[in-house]
């Protein structure tokens, strides 16, 4: 050993201590292969547990256009597969404006399993995937070179199936769930290319009656005129692998769905809802791109003989938040099934005979209330109708008919039932023991609403209820967050509803007209905004004593300092100092003077000025000023400004609410989750910062979170980390 040269000790030690290196590397960056090494893994490796294992954690980027969506609901539904029965997976598409670090370091702290997709990369990926946080998968190999997986669009269009390969070892698939997966997959491709407005360009021009012979060679031709597709449809249907539609108004989600958007597509349209006005394929898409022109948009009125299920399906330039949330619709499984139960009991636009039903009613003969009790009226009916294993339908004519503001989204509740169905039943009435009345076919339920009537979470925790989750194994979320009040009004919401196009045109016009701020992009979107609502008094909540009128609830009024102080908070902590996003708030209100007064006392504040006060409830009741029967323009007019308001409401970046159900209505359609919520009772800093609060409130309560104060705190300091010290906003 002394003979030995001290320079061969320096090499020795240096070279154990690159080993120990490489070994530190390999270990940390476990997941970090490349498409080419993971050839090596498949050939070589038998790994039957795979790398990555639940819970999972995944975020699939890539361009439009590259395959991304093939790869997102390949990840899904391989997630779906390899997660224990009882855990339920968030499945989201997020814009750029929309990723929140915060939002993901906060779910990978309460262990949710998640697959995120988004077409824009993040500097935060690289370094989430580096600790281990999160997996990232991409469509293309330019956008994340340090991906899991970097999928290549050649090879995916050569063999599309064959792709499936390639996850077995990441995800330690057995031969009989890649068997599955390609069955799955393959039914997905089909309809993915041949359905839809999102549809291969091929398919597109070929549906137009363009010539596609000079195609049909290439490897992504899809050769959809030689599919069945009604019966691929019925397949993918029944698929053992759960599907989660993504963006249903121009995508396929049911059955039927492949004939009604060919003829969207035949009509003139191609990718998106553009115009094609030629047979060359421009780039990416089919036909010639049709690029955003600043418009004035019109209300389209209604027609009796126009079916505007397709106009709706190509809006596409005209919601944000709305369509956002209507894509992010995950139904939980007691819902999805009273929907496909829904959806089997009627046939032809009517219930099917023999068919038990109960029919919510607001027809002018009852005291429906104000919007936000009527539509919590109807919520309460459907978790009613689900307890007791009946159908909804719903019949409210008054003032105007619903589907003037609201359609049918995901079940039919417009269908038609008996007329002699005469019988009607307080079962709403509290105290009363919720019953299913075995002995009626159909009967139509009293009030929903008011101080005497059943609440929400009375419904929700009821033994009937109850007794419906242990009859279908779901006892354990009986008693989960998923119940609380706010995730089961908004699911109910978005499961029964859709807004009007007449009220996302309005609503635009509302943002547009009101002189919020705008971006100087493109499109001219408007930017980031609070939603205010100011509740000014409340007309309806008027008793008579000793001969002197005297509200009923003075806790319903709020003080217009009170909000302006709660604005003044969020502003503060959410919007830079900078000047790059001019803090802004729309305001709602029912009092006139006080969204003048609030707008002198702060530039701001914005609001519509032609913009119509309209309370649904006493603007058409005896003894009002705004009572006209025969103005029936009027009142239309009145109802769809009502809720285009609502629904700047709920496209706001962080909502405000007051003591009044109008705006708790627009909280509870936009979801309490990953969302800037925060009422002018409880706006402090750790609520704004929050973002995710959870709220329970009824006319007339006082509003209170539905987790303790305790347990909230705990929540937020563990997602907040060092949130203010990096000045992170809310839109990014």
């Amino acid at each position: 050993m002394k003979n030995i040269p001290l320079i061969t000790y320096f090499l020795i030690i240096a070279t154990t201590l690159q080993l120990l290196f490489v070994l530190v590397i390999y270990k940390r960056n476990k997941i970090s292969l490349t498409s080419e090494n993971l050839d090596v893994i498949i050939h070589t490796e038998e790994n039957d547990e795979g790398i990555l294992k639940a819970p999972f954690r995944i975020v699939q980027i890539g361009p439009p256009r590259t395959g991304s969506t093939f790869q997102f609901q390949l990840l899904d539904a391989i997630v779906s597969l390899k997660s224990p029965d009882d855990v339920e997976i968030e499945t989201v598409f997020v814009r750029p404006r929309e990723w929140d670090v915060e939002e993901i370091r906060g779910k990978i702290a309460n262990n949710t399993s998640f697959v995120i997709k988004t077409h824009f990369e993040h500097r935060s990926l690289k370094r989430l995937q580096k600790r281990g946080d999160i997996a990232v998968f991409a469509s293309s190999t330019d956008v994340a070179p340090y991906a899991v997986y970097n999928q290549d669009r050649k090879r995916l269009e050569e063999c599309t199936l064959c792709e499936i390969d390639r996850y077995q070892p990441l995800f330690g698939l057995t031969n009989e769930e890649v068997k599955s997966l390609k069955l799955h997959m393959d039914l997905y491709s089909s309809l993915r290319q041949c359905c839809g407005e999102q549809m291969s360009k091929y398919e597109t021009l070929r549906l137009n009656g363009c010539d596609v012979s000079m195609y049909m060679d290439r490897s992504d031709y899809p050769k959809c005129e030689d599919k069945d597709l009604e019966k691929i449809e019925l397949q993918f249907a029944a698929s053992p692998i759960p599907f989660k539609p993504n963006n249903p108004e121009i995508n396929w989600s049911k059955p039927g769905d492949c004939d009604r958007f060919n003829k969207v597509i035949a009509s003139g349209r191609g990718f998106n809802g553009r115009d094609v006005s030629s047979c060359e394929i421009d780039g990416k898409f089919a036909g010639k791109k049709e690029y955003k022109k600043k418009r004035k948009l019109e209300t389209v009125p209604p027609s009796d003989s126009e079916d505007t299920s397709e106009d709706t399906a190509v809006l596409t330039s005209v919601t944000s938040a709305i369509k956002r949330k209507t894509n992010r619709l995950m139904a939980p499984p007691w819902l999805s099934k009273y929907i496909q139960f829904h959806r089997s009991s009627i046939e032809e636009g009517r219930i099917k005979e023999g068919i038990r039903y109960v029919v919510y009613e607001c027809t002018g003969e009852e005291l429906c209330g104000g919007i936000g009790d009527r539509v919590i009226g109807m919520v309460k009916a459907l978790y009613f109708a689900m307890c007791t294993d009946r159908v909804l339908l719903i019949n409210a004519p008054y003032p105007v008919p619903l589907e003037t503001i609201l359609n049918p989204n995901l079940m039919e509740w417009n269908a038609s039932f008996s007329e002699n169905t005469t019988a009607i039943f307080d079962d709403m009435a509290y105290g009363k023991r919720i019953s299913s009345r075995l002995d009626l076919v159909g009967y139509r339920l009293g009030r929903t609403n008011g101080h005497h009537s059943y609440r929400l979470s009375d419904i929700l925790k009821s033994e009937a209820m109850r007794l419906h989750f242990e009859s279908n194994g779901w006892s354990k979320f009986f008693d989960s967050e998923s119940m609380f009040v706010a995730r089961a009004f908004h699911d109910a919401f978005w499961a029964l509803f859709n807004f009007d196009q007449n009220v996302l045109l309005r609503a635009e016009e509302m943002k547009l007209g009101s002189g919020l701020p705008q971006s100087n992009l493109p499109g001219n979107e408007v930017l980031p905004y609070v939603g205010l609502h100011h509740r000014g008094g409340d007309r309806t909540m008027f008793t008579v004593k000793k001969g002197v009128k005297a509200p009923r609830m003075s806790s319903r009024f709020v003080k217009s300092k009170e909000t302006l102080s709660c604005y003044n908070t969020v502003k503060y902590l959410l919007f830079p100092r900078d000047g790059v996003v001019p803090a802004a708030a729309y305001v709602a209100s029912d009092n006139a003077d006080s969204k003048k007064m609030m707008r002198e006392m702060d530039s701001t504040i914005h609001f519509h000025d032609e913009m119509q006060i309209f309370h649904i409830d006493w603007s058409v009741r005896e003894g009002t000023v705004k009572k006209d029967k025969h103005n029936t323009d009027s009142i239309q007019q009145g109802v769809i400004d009502m809720m285009a308001e609502i629904v700047v409401l709920v496209d706001s970046h962080c909502l405000i609410m007051s003591k009044s159900m109008f705006s708790f209505l627009a909280y509870y359609i936009r979801g309490p989750d990953d969302q800037c919520n925060v009422s002018t009772s409880h706006c402090n800093e750790i609520n704004v910062l929050r973002r995710s609060n959870l709220f329970a409130y009824e006319s007339g309560d006082k509003i209170s979170p539905e987790l303790s104060d305790k347990t909230l705190r705990k929540r937020f300091f563990k997602a907040r980390g060092k949130l203010r010290k990096k000045k992170h906003y809310f839109w990014k």
